[in-house]
């Protein structure tokens, strides 16, 4: 292997959206360099082998065979090198680089100097440190679950949160005998086919929009939960942005960067979207590498349209003070959403061709108010996560701030989350 590679972009990720963009990039002439950790492409597939219809033209499929036709194809494009079983330890941009804007130091110590930086490292569950600082075999996440669920002996089990795997892991368990129990701090976030198969379960009770157990308290024979007692607890809680690619990156290390798939928390994360975001995120890098081509195009899009909603006032439960617990607070939330590259829209087009400012506002009032959380910075970390959720968001900057805390003064936190 050598010391060092020069090539035209480089792509932190071999997963859906990794391999998607790096099919792309090679076919569409630019050299192309596909990093990922795991010894194999697309690894966090191969293990899901229950069948889904999630990908149309694909149904009944097991996501492992998914990946294994991924992974094949990739492996096959010319133009396109791979480096696994390793991972990017630094990252460094310089636009007087002769070489490329940016240099990576692989693990294996070899150099790679790139044009173009692709991060689609993908996502990681959302552990909170309540339920797993102390890990046990009856208190599970999601990849948990999902190996040992074929082998559970019907019993009593919770699962908390309410979205597609909640709802699909709820229906197999209650199929096999399994007595569940769904709770969720929020109303139902799967699909309306899951949900109403789930509602009218002999076997699933409903705990929907109701505050999250503080602490869950495993031992032997079982997992104690407030006063009840249950054989089996599974925290399906989401996912986060998997952030080691980006902790590479300084605030200033933003020129030829891009995000594509899951790890930038735009899209309901699966295997179409995650595909389909690796096309887009190819031709972003072709403009963006290829300018004199994006020039010489007629002018159809923006280069960026964002959705602004400020002063926005209500009450939320908010804080950690005991007169924050006594009752709800007024705060205010600005908010700003980017939705990227857009058609130009010249004249009055459908309400469904462009994001409704409605729903942004209902997102927020409803993130907010739903239980009470103790940090703000927490609280902007659900917005965030919440407006980044919508169709079509690329980037969310978001201000919460407490207007009557201290009579002198008011108290704010913002945050920026994605592509600005």
């Amino acid at each position: 292997m050598p010391d060092s590679t020069s090539i035209d972009v480089a792509i932190l990720g071999g997963g859906p959206a990794g391999c998607s963009a790096a099919s792309w990039l090679a076919q569409l002439g630019l050299s192309t360099l596909l990093v990922e950790r795991e010894p194999q492409l697309c690894a966090a597939l191969r293990g899901l082998e229950f069948r889904q219809d999630w990908v149309l033209g694909q149904p009944a499929s097991a996501l492992a065979d998914l990946a294994l036709h991924y992974a094949r194809q990739v492996e096959t494009t010319p133009g396109l090198a791979l480096r696994l079983g390793t991972r990017a330890e630094s990252a460094r941009h310089s636009a007087h680089d002769s070489a490329g804007a940016w240099t990576l130091q692989l693990a294996t110590g070899e150099h790679v100097h790139a044009r173009a930086l692709l991060i689609a490292t993908g996502l990681r569950l959302l552990r909170p440190a309540r339920y797993f600082a102390v890990p046990h075999p009856r208190v599970l996440d999601a990849t948990a679950l999902t190996a040992r669920r074929e082998a559970l002996p019907p019993g009593r089990v919770l699962l908390l949160g309410a979205g597609d795997n909640a709802a699909e892991n709820a229906l197999f368990l209650a199929d096999r005998g399994c007595d569940v129990t769904l709770w969720a701090r929020g109303s139902w976030r799967a699909q309306a086919h899951l949900a109403s198969r789930a509602e009218s379960h002999p076997r699933i009770q409903l705990r929907l929009a109701t505050p999250l157990p503080d602490t869950l308290r495993p031992d032997a024979s079982g997992v104690s939960v407030g006063g009840e007692r249950f054989d089996l607890v599974a925290a399906l809680l989401g996912f986060e942005p998997e952030p080691s690619a980006f902790a590479l990156l300084s605030e200033h290390d933003r020129p030829h960067a891009f995000v594509a798939g899951d790890a930038s928390g735009r899209w309901h994360p699966c295997v179409q979207t995650a595909l389909a975001d690796g096309v887009q995120a190819a031709k972003l890098i072709e403009q963006a590498l290829r300018p004199e081509a994006a020039a010489a195009a007629p002018q159809r899009f923006n280069n960026r349209q964002v959705i602004h909603l400020q002063g926005l006032r209500f009450k939320a439960n908010l804080g950690i003070l005991d007169l924050e617990r006594s009752g709800p607070q007024p705060i205010q939330v600005d908010a700003e959403v980017n939705l990227g590259a857009l058609p130009i829209v010249a004249r009055d087009a459908d309400i469904g061709r462009v994001l409704d400012y409605r729903r942004i506002r209902a997102a927020i009032i409803d993130e907010c108010t739903v239980e009470h959380t103790d940090l703000v910075e927490a609280l902007v970390g659900k917005l965030s996560n919440r407006l980044m959720s919508l169709t079509g968001v690329v980037g969310v900057r978001v201000k919460l701030t407490k207007l009557e805390i201290f009579p002198d003064c008011e108290v704010a936190v913002s945050s920026e989350t994605g592509i600005w």
